[in-house]
This record gives C-alpha cells, structure tokens and sequence, in this order.
C-alpha cells in the first residue's frame, strides 16, 4: 500500500501547473502583439532594419524595379473599351509608337493607332477586307455577271 496512484495526487499540484501554463501562453501572446512584425529578409545586408540598426524602426518602402505605366484618358479608353468589346479585345501598349490596338475576336486582325479618338472612329467604320484575293475578284464578278446574263434552263 505504499504505492502512490494517479488519482492520490494532490489535486492543487495540478491546479496549479494549468496556471502557470496559460500564464506562460499569455505572456508569450502579450509580447508577440506589442513587437513589431519583422520583415522577411531582414538579415539581408541590404535591408533597411539591418543598415539603420534599430529593431524598431520604419523605413520608406522599397520602389518598385520598373513605374507602371499610365493609360493617357483612361476613362475614354475605358468607354472605347467596353463599347467595342463584343467584336474587338482592346489593349494600350506603352512606350510604341501606335500604343492603342485592337484585335478582331473573329477574324483576328489587327488594328493599331496612335490616338484613342481615331481608334474608336476605325472600329466604327472598319469592314473587314474580302476573302478574295485582289487577283481573283475581277473573274467572280465577270462569273457572276455572265451567270446573270444567261436564260433560265441553260
């Protein structure tokens, strides 16, 4: 009977280690929420943090290694855009010479200008070219004329 069982421990012994178990997952949660966040990369010589040598210290953000470029009049290319997108996927293109182009979703031309206001005039009036090769349309249209010509029954 000398033999202590699980059950003859001292039931504040246990109340006890629970209580300084959350004490110590509250401290470590209290100083996590009061440190400031650390960047990834910070041991890096060329981070900001490690250069200035204070922990805590906010530096500028990095800029970026290219400026995005800026659509001139977005809200009239958007309006372009959207009013010729069932027939046209329109696309700005920075730094060419006919930065505005669009391509036709069926036929697959390719239309390029260099002013938003001329881009919407072209896709308003565009027509796309006969499949017929320019050496080829003289002989339909004589065929079709010489074909309308002819009595019925021949």
């Amino acid at each position: 009977m000398g033999r202590l069982h699980p059950a003859a421990v001292h039931p504040r012994e246990g109340t006890l280690m629970r209580f300084f178990s959350l004490l110590a997952l509250a401290s470590v949660l209290l100083v996590a929420a009061v440190m400031p966040a650390r960047r990834v990369g910070r041991h890096c010589a060329g981070a900001p943090e490690a250069v200035s040598g204070v922990p805590g210290a906010q530096s500028a953000p990095m800029r970026q290694a290219r400026v995005v470029p800026r659509i001139p009049d977005y809200p009239r290319f958007a309006e372009v855009a959207e009013s010729h997108s069932a027939l046209w996927e329109v696309t700005y293109r920075y730094g060419e010479a006919a930065p505005y182009s669009a391509r036709n979703r069926v036929t697959a031309h390719v239309l390029a200008v260099s002013d938003v206001e001329l881009l919407d005039h072209c896709l308003h009036v565009y027509e796309p070219p006969s499949p017929l090769r320019a050496y080829t349309a003289p002989r339909v249209r004589a065929y079709a004329q010489a074909s309308a010509q002819c009595p019925p029954g021949r």
